[in-house]
């Protein structure tokens, strides 16, 4: 299948399956709530801990529910409708799913999850070591950079503050991280895919998915790259829409719709490109 093809048949399927956006939504919006309560209420280490895992499983459920849910959305694309009341029942009926996902892929994710959190701090510290010694430190004062992320305003003041030796350095560790962060998100590309369609067991999915990327690395690197310009010219259009509460309302409308038309996208690309051959 070609990559354009791709790209329009999972627009047609997003839409018809448009249903799989409210539960995606409800989940942000409680986790966000139970974040935001937790910032004022965890106040010790075991509270902590309580808090992290809680955001563990309710991370884990949801997401083997609801990937389950986008498998069985990919495989009723397949499925040819008479009637139309038909298709709208068998779509509806996606919802059903949940439970039967949470059951069979619950651990799996939560294996997932502590396994992506241990290979990040790895590779963060890898990539640190690896700054220190060919970028060398930026010798910032720890409470100047926290006072960065209050505003723009702040931020300006920071940048203006440095020296022209340590802009470059801060540019040289930017691009740095871009780079790092690019090559982990590229090959976890397949990951979730790989543990819903294949096998249960996070590592060895892992592994899996890296060797299909390696075997059509000229149509996953096409995926890969317009995935990140999408989500890019998203995320550069919605800094914009904060200066209108109707304008923040739309573009949350629209983030949300190609949130779902990414994870379709990567699915069917796994499906079309892996599983049906």
């Amino acid at each position: 299948m070609s990559m354009l093809k791709l790209f329009r048949e999972t627009v047609k399927i997003t839409n018809d399956n448009i249903i799989l956006a409210p539960p995606l939504i409800i989940f942000m919006w409680v986790l966000s709530l139970y974040i935001a309560f937790s910032r004022e209420t965890v106040n010790s280490l075991p509270l902590l801990l309580l808090s992290s895992v809680t955001i563990l499983v309710m991370t884990a459920a949801f997401f083997a529910g609801w990937f389950y849910m986008v498998k069985k959305a990919v495989k009723l694309s397949k499925q040819v409708f008479v009637l139309d009341i038909d298709k709208t029942k068998a779509t509806f009926n996606l919802l059903k799913t949940i439970p039967s996902g949470i059951g069979k892929y619950f651990l799996s994710f939560s294996g997932m999850i502590i396994f992506s959190i241990l290979i990040i701090s790895v590779a963060g510290s890898l990539v640190f070591q690896l700054g220190i010694h060919t970028i060398g430190s930026l010798d910032l004062d720890p409470n100047q950079l926290k006072s960065v992320l209050t505003s723009a305003s702040d931020m300006k003041a920071f940048l203006d503050s440095l020296s022209f030796e340590q802009l470059i350095k801060l540019n040289n560790w930017n691009l740095l991280f871009l780079v790092s962060t690019t090559i982990m998100s590229f090959l976890f590309l397949l990951w979730i895919p790989e543990i819903v369609f294949q096998t249960k067991n996070p590592f060895a999915a892992l592994i899996e998915s890296i060797k299909k990327i390696f075997l059509k690395p000229g149509k996953t690197i096409k995926l890969f790259i317009f995935m990140t310009v999408l989500n890019f010219v998203l995320s550069f259009i919605n800094t914009f829409s904060i200066i209108n509460p109707v304008l923040y309302f739309v573009m949350m409308v629209i983030y949300f719709y190609f949130l779902v038309y990414l994870v379709m996208l990567i699915f069917l690309y796994y499906d079309r490109e892996f599983e049906e051959e």
